[in-house]
């Protein structure tokens, strides 16, 4: 897989995560829920790294289906928990709440998501990445590179800004405000 596949393949699975997401927390919540992720396009980049770190630390287990599970739960939920741990240092608060779960630490993991982050590895191994992977693959060579450059761009440009705006303590409808007031 050359660089600019592997850019696609990961925002497609920032792509299916923000679906996922918006699926799951849409049924729980008995309405629609669209806004997942860090900034404005429809990414959940913990998702592409997921894909990314299964692919690279769960393949030697990927065979047995017990230790795979075991390892996807252990591996996701890892990263769910120094993820929000991050977030917290950084903006204060974290983009996911589990503390109306029951067994959830400090809100950030629980075991009901930990128990769910085993079945997708499973997923992930025996049904979706060769999906995935033959979508990417059926990207024509210059159109390939063309999309993962722009989607790289894009996302680096939508990061930037989202994390300016958090870490200056304003959420976005306050920053059009500023933005309106700065024109005038």
């Amino acid at each position: 897989m050359n660089i600019y596949s592997l850019i696609n393949w990961f925002f497609m699975y920032s792509f299916i995560g923000y679906l996922l997401e918006c699926c799951v927390l849409s049924i729980e919540y008995k309405r629609p829920v669209v806004d997942r992720g860090f900034g404005h396009g429809p990414f959940c980049i913990i998702y592409g790294f997921g894909a990314l770190g299964a692919c690279m630390l769960l393949k030697p287990v990927s065979e047995s289906p017990l230790e795979l599970y075991t390892a996807s739960m252990a591996m996701a939920t890892t990263m769910e928990l120094v993820t929000a741990n991050i977030m917290v240092r950084l903006f204060g608060a974290f983009w996911w709440d589990y503390s109306h779960k029951r067994f959830n630490y400090r809100g950030m993991v629980c075991l009901e998501s930990s128990l769910a982050w085993g079945l997708l590895g499973l997923f992930f191994f025996y049904f979706l990445d060769n999906w995935v992977r033959s979508m990417v693959d059926s990207i024509p060579g210059h159109m390939g590179t063309v999309l993962a450059v722009g989607l790289t761009v894009f996302y680096l440009m939508d990061f930037l800004y989202c994390l300016r705006i958090r870490l200056n303590g304003m959420d976005e409808e306050e920053e059009e405000v500023v933005g309106r007031l700065k024109i005038y």
